[in-house]
């Protein structure tokens, strides 16, 4: 009797993992491309950041992602300034791609130095459109305008699931 039972719940257990018994196939794998973001970005305080984007590298070639568009920070949270060794700048961002395929999320965390530059990592967090289901990370690098004051260049490198 216990051999029986035994058998029952390791037949019951493949065919759950087979998808027997649900009755639908497998879903097929999300594929997994490396991507290199450019971003312009241009400080309008006290109004949100705007920028444009443009895309390079597997994820753009296979159309996983866009070419190009516009950038629109949708959030700003800056704190640290009291350890005098740089800050913290916590964004996020909404991707719109130029050809109307849709808009990405995107978090960013960024370290500050006191001379502009930042080191960040980033997180795609869904969008609309072809993006709904876009998740990716990775991490980077900002570079200041020539005036800081005026925006800067974020240099992104990581890989999107799509």
């Amino acid at each position: 009797m216990q051999r029986l039972i035994v058998r029952g719940v390791v037949a019951a257990v493949l065919a759950v993992g087979i998808g027997l018994v649900s009755g639908q196939a497998p879903a097929a794998a999300a594929r997994t491309e490396q991507v290199t973001i450019t971003s312009h970005m241009t400080f309008n305080f006290p109004d949100p950041n705007t920028g444009d984007f443009t895309t390079s590298g597997p994820a753009t070639d296979s159309g996983l992602i866009c070419a190009a568009g516009t950038v629109l920070d949708t959030s700003l949270v800056i704190g640290g300034f009291q350890s005098d060794r740089g800050f913290q700048v916590n964004v996020r961002k909404t991707f719109t791609c130029g050809d109307g395929s849709g808009t990405f999320f995107v978090k960013l965390v960024a370290h500050a130095a006191t001379d502009g530059t930042e080191s960040f990592t980033w997180v795609v967090q869904g969008g609309t459109g072809a993006y709904e289901g876009l998740r990716g990370s990775g991490d980077g690098f900002t570079v200041p305008n020539d005036d800081p004051s005026t925006g800067n260049t974020n240099n992104y490198e990581g890989f999107l699931v799509g």
